[in-house]
């Protein structure tokens, strides 16, 4: 009963963490009248005068028990979010200076742009506004992007372990919401981070204590120091960056590239403190301690050496994950293994089903975001798959059998879970785990974790080049052609069909047609048909923050307009966000690429699109001394594509939909500034036009007036210059006139966009308005009629959090 108890727990929690709002009193009310009515049906004999047999009854109980931990789990989860949520930032607060005493508790990250530190807030001087106990915070020696760099040597340099006084400015987590994308608040809400900003670095700011003795600050200090003997052996080289993640679990350091081709290789699980690296030093553990209680006889006559054995196991995961900062993953892990021992430790032999069930209350009890986490589900699932696929042996395989099986099972279950969350598997992954996990888990960490302990610095110089081997063996993997399978996101039915198929075959040797299951695979390969029709068009502006990004659609062609920001030297809004969505929609080449105009947060995610989905064309008005055009020649697939200079007069059709390029004008009268540069684009379908305007600022706006008059008028447009009061000038709105109008800009960014006088232009034509901060990604569907039908993903998705 047990496991089915712990299912019902699972999905009470689940369920709670898909709803949009806290539940009120009354629906609380008449979950319990239906507990209420199962609970009558499962201790009734008859039901409208038909007699229930014993088996139904049966039935009835066990359906109400686990619907009653359903409930209970869903209401433990609702209490927790709950208190949580009481401490989040009050919304008057955001973006005011507010004096605080804080003990940084992570180790510090810094970066091109600054500093970068969690800390535990232990006073605030501001009485109207209180806040989390937890923030992230920012010491930014350049304020935004082009910004002059203040010196390194006007600002201190924060370490973990210290209490300061300073000045904030925070926001609420606020996340950019599309279409299988990462939800950041989710995520600050999992980890207790109640709200991020930044340091004002021109009010005063006092250390007040170098060092504070709170357990937090100690173990921040401790992993810092650890980290800081790695960097100083190995330098700042790619191994040393690897070595903090092991290590410290510090992955600030791992460059883009080498993390693209960790995820290309499949390997990316191993690169932090991973539940297999706590689970593989526990055994080294507990074979270690083992060895050593049966040197001393005497000592097994207090405490028998199994016992002695799974306790030593135990403290080495309590170290290791000390040593990880105790991250939430680190903690699940943790959790995990310690309920693990403690049942393996009763005299009493369990079920490894009930084994698994218990640890699964203990993690999701102490943890009701747990099921939010994919590798949540991961870790469990594949503890399951492995219990499932080796049971029911007459006799164990032999060693190096094992470990082919073990591997093989685990390629095949997490294939279909890998298309559901990541659109992808990697077909090498098999080969370069089969070398990486006894390579890293047996000997890089525990080689790197002695030589970050101990004054031997050739236990480091060994671990780096171990895995600079193992390196170069990743990387010759990841230029096969065939490494990487990119798949659409499948429907809810053929990914349950891939699902059953994947037990199908992991049934034991012997049971008849077992490789049938791959033919319940096939749904996952087969392409989903086009729901276009030609005249057709779907429009997606994603939310990528302050910036833009366009995906436009017809039957059989896809242009994208623009690639939104560089968020930071090693993340961009291409990267992040729209090659993701890209993938998801199964789209694995563009036919045009546009970029607008030479502005970061139009261009900064470009390259990094292109060099996942290539493109058949490029489109902009970027000179031939753009930095974009030297990040083109570091990518094969776009090197050689063909560029096209954006102006006026262009046009193309696909698919019975006409693209027209309205602006800049061949010949401006003028030199240009970059937004007045901005290639202007009309896109005509069938069912309604839309105007996609870049960054043009008044001046453009008025060539555009004098050059196409009435032609401007369109259904859907993107506000010029995301709202900014040197657009969207009353004349040029009322020429486009768009029944709706969009701003894509940054939850509070700095400039205020967009500017409510500009919102008021729009308001007086009656135009819907949608903005990407507060409503997400806006999808149109241009299919009937004369006005598209529009979606917003926090509409689609909506979650408490928000």
């Amino acid at each position: 009963m047990l496991p089915g108890a712990t299912l019902g727990l699972l999905f009470g929690v689940w369920l709670f963490q898909q709803q949009a709002q806290l539940w009120s009193l009354p629906v609380w009310l008449g979950w319990l009248a239906a507990l209420g009515l199962v609970a009558l049906l499962a201790n009734s004999r008859h039901i409208g005068g038909v007699r229930l047999t014993s088996a139904v009854r049966l039935f009835c109980r066990r359906l109400g028990c686990i619907l009653l931990v359903a409930a209970i789990g869903f209401a433990w989860a609702q209490a927790r979010a709950a208190w949580r949520l009481q401490t989040a930032l009050p919304q008057a607060c955001e973006q005011q200076p507010l004096k605080i005493q804080a003990v940084i508790v992570s180790v510090p990250a810094r970066d091109a742009r600054g500093q970068h530190v969690d800390v535990a807030v232990e006073r605030t001087f501001n009485a109207h506004c209180p806040l989390p106990p937890r923030l992230r915070l920012h010491l930014y020696e350049q304020s935004y992007r082009h910004a002059p760099a203040t010196s390194r040597n006007a600002l201190p340099l924060l370490q973990a372990g210290e209490r300061w006084q300073f000045t904030v400015k925070l926001k609420r987590p606020h996340a950019t919401r599309n279409p299988h994308g990462f939800d950041y608040a989710a995520w600050c809400l999992a980890n207790q981070v109640g709200a991020a900003g930044s340091i004002v670095s021109k009010a005063p700011m006092r250390k007040l204590q170098a060092m504070v003795w709170q357990p937090a600050a100690m173990v921040a200090q401790w992993r810092a120091l650890v980290g800081e003997r790695i960097q100083q052996v190995l330098g700042t080289s790619p191994a040393s960056g690897v070595l903090r993640a092991l290590v410290i679990g510090d992955d600030s350091q791992i460059s883009r590239a080498d993390w693209q081709l960790f995820v290309d290789t499949g390997i990316n699980h191993l690169i932090s403190i991973s539940g297999l690296h706590i689970t593989m030093l526990a055994g080294l553990g507990y074979l270690l301690t083992g060895w050593v209680w049966r040197q001393q006889p005497r000592w097994a006559l207090y405490v028998p050496s199994t016992l002695a054995a799974r306790v030593g196991g135990a403290l080495v995961a309590v170290v290791y994950s000390a040593l990880a900062g105790f991250s939430i993953p680190t903690q699940r892990t943790l959790w995990m293994l310690l309920t693990m021992l403690g049942m393996l430790s009763l005299r009493r032999q369990f079920p490894f089903s009930w084994i698994l069930s218990v640890a699964l209350w203990v993690v999701v009890v102490l943890d009701p975001w747990a099921v939010l986490a994919p590798g949540f589900w991961l870790s469990f699932g594949a503890v399951a798959l492995l219990a499932f696929g080796m049971g029911g042996r007459l006799r164990p395989p032999s060693a190096w059998r094992a470990a082919v099986h073990t591997q093989s099972m685990i390629t095949l279950a997490f294939v279909p879970i890998l298309i559901l969350l990541f659109n992808q598997v990697s077909l090498v992954s098999p080969f370069a785990n089969a070398l990486a996990i006894p390579l890293v888990s047996l000997g890089v960490v525990p080689l790197a974790i002695a030589g970050a302990m101990l004054p031997v610095d050739a236990l480091l110089i060994l671990a780096a080049q171990l895995w600079q081997g193992l390196a170069w063996l990743l990387h010759w993997f990841s230029q096969l052609s065939w490494a990487v399978w990119y798949l659409p996101t499948p429907s809810l039915s053929a990914w349950l069909l891939a699902m059953l198929g994947m037990l199908v075959l992991l049934l034991p040797k012997g049971w008849p047609l077992r490789w049938f299951g791959l033919l319940l695979w096939l749904p996952l390969c087969l392409p989903a048909p086009s729901a276009l029709k030609p005249g057709d068009m779907r429009v997606t502006v994603l939310d990528i923050g302050q910036g833009l990004s366009v995906l436009v659609q017809t039957a059989s062609h896809a242009m994208l307009y623009d690639a939104g920001p560089v968020y930071h030297e090693d993340s961009d809004a291409g990267q992040r966000i729209v090659l993701p969505y890209l993938r998801h929609l199964g789209l694995s080449r563009l036919d045009l690429a546009v970029v607008s105009h030479d502005d970061n947060d139009h261009v900064g995610g470009m390259a990094s699109v292109l060099a996942g989905v290539p493109a058949t064309r490029l489109l902009s008005s970027l000179g031939a001394d753009a930095t974009f055009f030297e990040q083109l020649q570091a990518i094969p697939q776009a090197a050689s594509m063909p560029h096209l200079t954006c102006q006026a007069g262009q046009h193309w059709q696909w698919d019975q939909v006409s693209f027209k390029v309205l602006y800049p004008l061949a010949q401006p009268e003028i030199p240009l500034k970059d937004n007045d540069k901005s290639c202007v684009i009309q896109v005509i379908s069938a069912h309604g036009s839309l105007l996609l305007t870049g960054d043009i600022e008044q001046y453009g706006e008025q060539r555009l007036l004098e050059q196409s008059g009435k032609n401007l008028a369109s259904t859907v447009m993107t506000m010029p210059h995301h709202g900014s009061k040197t657009s969207s000038s009353p004349a040029f709105v009322q020429a486009v006139k768009p029944s709706i109008a969009i701003a894509t800009v940054g939850y509070l960014n700095r400039f205020g966009h967009p500017k409510q006088a500009v919102l008021s232009r729009y308001e007086a034509i009656d135009s819907q308005r949608y903005r990407s901060d507060q409503h997400g990604a806006v999808m149109l569907d241009f299919t009937q009629g004369n006005h598209p039908t529009v979606l917003t993903w926090r509409q689609v998705e909506p979650h408490y959090w928000d």
